[in-house]
């Protein structure tokens, strides 16, 4: 396995330039390097915009196969590492706002009626808290010994939670909330590869997603419930300087089909999709980063467009 030893100043571009935050949103994968190391006592703060064009909802977790949505997201996070019994922990705090405009023809399942949608909504959104701990090659490291350390093989364990407190109202067709509690189980893994000075990243990280059932559905239902929704998502990611990298995007998804009422939604997930992502750092504590990401293939009628934008500070 390779080991890379940064200096102090690669250190410092490497957080500065790669810094992403677990998935509020999870048909976007975590993003590139959000499963890299950080120094302890380091503090991160990351505004964030998405653009979403397809057919899944706001949370980016239910397909409706017949609709068109766009949603405007805004996403902050705050993140820092620290030390729990000697071993690298990490957690994440991910407020979410924005808006959503959805259109299309759908079939009833309940009265086999058609029924025509187009709504407009804003407001909060289901705010999310994420936990990792390391288990392999995943020290708690203070900076000066973090740039002085080797890298190698990482395995981790993760938690995260969206918590069903967004604007919901079960009138609506569409909303920003879920009313649903949602739990994630992970095993992030980094492979730290090549030239110390010029390295590359590759992440692997598995996880399965938990819905908790939806008692006051949107529609006139009395009940939704919802499979789990398994994820691989992985990054090969480059530093081309200390302060620029860029990185090939992958992640696949299946399972999340939802049940009515005991009727089968006919929308349970099987897709892949890809995309590129960049990272500059115009300073040691400033940086911003840039994703696009489509679908590659599916086998589940999943359409999906994403544009990301995010700021990172480091303080």
């Amino acid at each position: 396995m390779s080991r890379w030893k940064p200096t102090l100043r690669l250190a410092l571009g490497l957080l500065a330039a790669s810094l992403l935050a677990p998935a509020a949103l999870r048909a976007q994968g975590d993003g590139p390097r959000s499963q890299l190391l950080l120094p302890t006592g380091i503090n991160v703060l990351a505004p964030a915009y998405l653009g979403l064009s397809g057919n899944l909802n706001f949370g980016q977790t239910i397909l409706l196969p017949e609709a068109k949505i766009d949603s405007s997201v805004w996403v902050l996070t705050y993140t820092r590492a620290f030390s729990l019994g000697g071993r690298y922990a990490q957690f994440w705090i991910n407020p979410i706002a924005g808006s959503i405009d959805g259109r299309g023809t759908f079939t009833d399942p309940r009265s086999g009626q058609r029924v025509t949608v187009n709504v407009s909504e804003s407001g909060l959104a289901d705010p999310v808290v994420s936990f990792k701990l390391g288990l392999v090659g995943a020290p708690a490291l203070a900076l000066p010994e973090f740039a002085k350390t080797p890298q190698e093989f990482q395995l981790s364990a993760f938690v995260s939670a969206a918590l069903p407190w967004g604007d919901y109202d079960s009138d609506r067709l569409l909303n920003l909330g879920t009313n649903v509690l949602a739990l994630r189980l992970g095993a992030p893994m980094v492979f730290p590869m090549g030239d110390p000075k010029a390295p590359f990243f590759l992440e692997l990280f598995p996880s399965v997603a938990f819905y908790d059932d939806n008692d006051d559905p949107s529609g006139g239902a009395s009940k939704r419930e919802q499979d789990p929704l398994f994820m691989v998502e992985s990054h090969l990611s480059h530093n081309f300087t200390p302060e620029f990298w860029a990185s090939l995007d992958l992640r696949y998804r299946y399972g999340a089909e939802t049940t009515t009422d005991g009727m089968d939604d006919d929308n349970s997930q099987d897709v892949l999709g890809g995309g590129v992502s960049f990272g500059y750092a115009f300073t040691r504590f400033l940086s911003m980063q840039a994703s696009y990401g489509n679908v590659l293939t599916e086998n589940d009628g999943t359409e999906l467009e994403m544009v990301r934008v995010k700021l990172v500070l480091l303080f």
